[in-house]
């Protein structure tokens, strides 16, 4: 990408704020003819970006008490839902009907007044909430193994329920159903004549030490694996072109890795693997046994391109919820079904903040340029942001990394410093910071220090600094820290103005270097004695490392420098490990 690419971006992220405009998900309708099926569950609050999905399916409504008609869960959100359809007219939204020990169905469907009237409040429903049609999720027709009750009658019962929705909702509005990985318990060939898709819900497939997800057969695959469960519903009657499949957002195992993603420290015996067979990473104990199988971007885009392979509609997921807090999985799907035509990992976000039209400028453009230039290789993509003042709340979240580049820690929002506040503590993503960012005092900016950045930056105040900027030399400390991997001992650093504090960050932070104070030339009588120059607090959930030099772009033309910053982006993105 080059820098007019990235100038457009950041204008296209600036001009709505600078007018004081919210920034808003952009309306376009999906290049490339895949469903993305989202389930939006009626208990979470997060409203999901509707540009990046084509159908909602909102989850749940149950069989009513009478087995006569619905009950719908949190009506206020599902009204919300629908009205995201202002910013996404593509937008298909659906209500999904069920779930796991949702019972009611055997009764409903076995008695033709009850099944007539449970269709016809189906409708009821869909007109009344402006909805494009229904969606049945019997876990499982026959089975009462979800504590529901069940009757043999129940697959040709299904069957019934399926021609009496379509005859009431007509072959303009939708029906749908999700269906066990298996393809049992439903008679496709005498039902897919009613049906617009089959939602196969390819997860829930196996328990630790097997991976419940598995795109392939493989040594930890659970009972079955998603190309064996897809096969069994083209063998079973539904055609390609109304088979989607289901993805799982989220873990099965442990309940504590349940929405793991790199990034997330992990206990000190539970590491990070890849299935080469099964197509699928998962958490495992030292000794190789699996703890908890999950999907990664990387492992959704290989089963998005076993979809376009094979021909299919397309992919669903469960649940939105569950994503990352930058989006990385239904962005994956976004644009592998909906945008480009083939699997792809959605590129990390890094927002770098840097002013401009000061000292500082050289300095942070050479560390965009950089950025941007290695944008392929470290799958990433930048945004730039000049200032926070009026940053709504919630964009924080969207990046994998804040870079804070020359870039003070007041004029923040109100909400841009709370969103940054849980971005750290709560390991949302990286940061790194540069020089300016340790410019705390109450004689900065509009009003009183921020205490909490101060904290963070190991109970510092901005006390006074070199004034004729000097060439230093830097002392590693820790020569194991991933941040300093391959640095040598001393670096020898060009013209900066290496700030002094009212107190020593040093028994708040790790320091991995300091500055040589006998080194200064020209020399200075502003001094600290034990001066760190680059920490990290590990009392932080966030990975996190400060740079109190960053003052000329001198810098980026040393190699050393430059590795340092290389290896700081590598592990604040979570890709090299502690």
């Amino acid at each position: 990408m080059n820098k007019f690419h990235l100038s457009i971006r950041t204008l296209a992220f600036i001009i709505p704020l600078l007018f004081g405009f919210s920034l808003q998900a952009r309306t376009q309708t999906p290049k490339v003819n895949k469903v993305v099926v989202a389930y939006v569950t009626s208990w979470t609050d997060v409203l999901p970006d509707p540009t990046s999905m084509t159908h909602i399916n909102y989850a749940f409504a149950l069989v009513n008490d009478s087995f006569d008609g619905i009950r719908i869960s949190n009506p206020e959100r599902l009204h919300r839902i629908v009205a995201l359809r202002q910013k996404a007219p593509h937008l298909r939204i659906m209500l999904s009907i069920g779930g796991w020990g949702a019972g009611g169905f055997s009764e409903m469907t076995s008695d033709e007044q009850r099944r007539t009237a449970f269709a016809l409040d189906c409708l009821r429903a869909v007109k009344e909430f402006g909805l494009d049609g229904i969606d049945i999720d019997w876990e499982y027709p026959t089975q009462s193994s979800a504590g529901i009750s069940s009757s043999t009658e129940d697959t040709r019962n299904f069957t019934l329920l399926m021609r009496d929705l379509r005859r009431v909702l007509g072959r303009k509005r939708l029906l749908t159903c999700a269906t066990v990985a298996s393809g049992e318990y439903i008679d496709f060939p005498s039902c897919i004549q009613y049906l617009d898709m089959v939602n196969v819900m390819s997860y829930d497939m196996g328990n630790p030490p097997q991976h419940h997800s598995a795109m392939y057969d493989s040594p930890i695959t659970g009972w079955i694996s998603v190309e064996k469960a897809i096969e069994a519903h083209l063998e079973k009657g539904v055609p390609a072109h109304k088979l989607v499949m289901g993805m799982p957002f989220y873990g099965r195992g442990e309940s504590t890795f349940r929405h793991y993603h790199r990034g997330i420290p992990l206990p000190p015996n539970i590491i990070e693997q890849w299935n080469e067979e099964g197509q699928v990473p998962y958490l495992a104990k030292t000794d190789g046994t699996l703890v908890s199988g999950f999907d990664n971007t990387k492992s959704l885009a290989l089963k998005c391109q076993y979809i376009i392979d094979h021909n299919l509609r397309g992919g669903m997921y469960w649940e939105y919820a569950d994503d990352t807090p930058q989006g990385d999985k239904r962005r994956t799907l976004q644009l592998s079904l909906m945008q480009e035509g083939k699997g792809v990992e959605a590129p990390r976000r890094v927002l770098a903040i840097a002013e401009k039209d000061n000292e500082h400028e050289p300095f942070s453009q050479c560390a965009l340029d950089w950025l941007t230039t290695h944008e392929d290789s470290l799958h990433i993509e930048v945004t730039r942001l000049t200032h926070l003042h009026n940053l709504p709340a919630g964009e924080l979240q969207k990046y994998h990394l804040i870079l804070q580049l020359d870039y003070p820690p007041y004029n923040w929002s109100k909400d841009a410093r709370q969103d940054f506040q849980t971005y750290i503590d709560k390991s949302m993503g990286g940061y790194i910071g540069f020089h300016h960012a340790t410019l705390l005092g109450d004689n900065f900016g509009t009003g009183p220090m921020w205490e909490w950045f101060s904290h963070f930056m190991g109970n510092i105040r901005w006390k006074d600094y070199v004034a004729e900027t000097a060439d230093g030399t830097i002392c590693i400390e820790d020569r194991t820290h991933p941040v300093t991997q391959g640095i040598s001992d001393t670096l020898r650093l060009p013209r900066d103005e290496w700030y002094t504090y009212h107190s020593n960050p040093r028994p708040h932070v790790h320091v991995l270097a300091h500055v040589d104070e006998h080194s200064y030339s020209p020399s200075s009588t502003v001094r600290m004695g034990d001066h760190p120059v680059i920490w990290t607090n590990p009392h932080k959930a966030a990975r996190n490392v400060y740079f109190q030099f960053g003052h000329d772009a001198e810098l980026f033309r040393q190699p050393s420098f430059v590795k340092l910053f290389a290896n700081a982006i590598s592990w604040a993105l979570g890709d090299i490990s502690d």
